[in-house]
């Protein structure tokens, strides 16, 4: 590719490449339990000196949870623990199988209502949020389900660890579309009907629609919804949660009742309904275990457009 602003920005990006793919190596050979005492010990560390992320996660829990100072440092620091176990499990992605994903998962169900969903010959779109362990989410029911599946990402500022971590992502049959220009691929796949995953609790800017997340409004992605609308494909809201000391560590949290666009409604009035509807259903997921969501991120930078 082209690097625009010269060969210090490459050289930069190499060397961070370089860091992560040893990084990732080094965590995907150690057994599951001491890169996850390591990562835990590294993101504890990375909480200590990063003062404005954990500032910022610390406001934003106490804000929207009501805690007091004390909690909200209490709740991010399990948070920031959380990261570690994150960051050493999806660096184990590239090791696992499907015998390795049915001990550790529990799909709840979820299995069961997706082939019925299936059934009718729409893909679903799977709607999700930085929550529990979304890095194995799309690839556990992908594997576990034995469908086909793809989800769409915002490739990251270096391209080269984009790509290693996209190559990571994508062992187990996950496919990823750039969220940049992947419009087509995401209707090529509900066409043949298979599950598209999308996250949909980051800020979405000054052109996002405003939707309570959480209680407080918050700019909102709406293409989840407007392919709905363009497909007839089930909304599906889901997270991955990690549940502490049980033999299956994670259990798929979803909505049973698919959400359904009407065709008959008008679009806009549609596309708030449905996007007002499914944002509380993640707000009620991710208030049963507030520490595995992602407060570092500004979630609130942005109110919306309100129409």
């Amino acid at each position: 590719m082209a690097y625009a602003g010269g060969g210090l920005r490459r050289i930069r990006h190499i060397m961070e490449f370089a860091a992560a793919r040893i990084f990732l190596f080094v965590i995907a050979r150690l057994p599951l339990p001491a890169s996850s005492a390591l990562c835990r010990f590294l993101a504890g560390l990375y909480r200590l000196i990063a003062g404005k992320r954990r500032r910022i996660a610390e406001t934003q829990a106490a804000e929207i949870l009501g805690l007091s100072p004390a909690g909200a440092r209490e709740l991010i620091k399990r948070n920031f623990r959380h990261y570690g176990l994150v960051m050493a499990e999806a660096a184990q992605l590239s090791r696992l199988c499907r015998k390795d994903f049915s001990e550790h998962l529990d799909l709840a169900g979820l299995d069961v209502l997706a082939n019925r969903l299936f059934a009718e010959g729409r893909g679903i779109i799977l709607v999700t949020a930085h929550f529990g362990n979304w890095e194995w989410g799309g690839s556990g029911f992908s594997c576990l389900s034995e469908r086909p599946g793809c989800c769409i990402a915002r490739p990251f500022d270096n391209p080269l660890v984009y790509g290693l971590v996209k190559n990571l992502r994508g062992k187990n049959g996950l496919r990823i579309f750039d969220k940049q220009g992947a419009l087509r691929q995401a209707l090529r796949a509900l066409k043949n009907n298979e599950y598209l995953a999308i996250l949909m609790d980051q800020d979405a800017g000054r052109d996002g629609l405003g939707s309570p997340f959480l209680g407080r409004p918050a700019s909102t992605v709406t293409e989840p919804v407007k392919l709905a609308l363009r497909t007839g494909s089930p909304l599906v809201p889901v997270v991955l949660r990690r549940r502490e000391g049980a033999a299956r560590r994670f259990v798929m949290r979803y909505n049973p009742v698919p959400r359904r666009a009407d065709p008959a409604a008008r679009p806009e009035a549609e596309i708030r309904r449905l996007v007002d509807l499914l944002n509380a259903d993640l707000s009620r997921l991710i208030l049963e275990a507030p520490e595995q969501w992602f407060w570092v991120h500004r979630r609130w930078k942005n109110p919306g457009r309100i129409r």
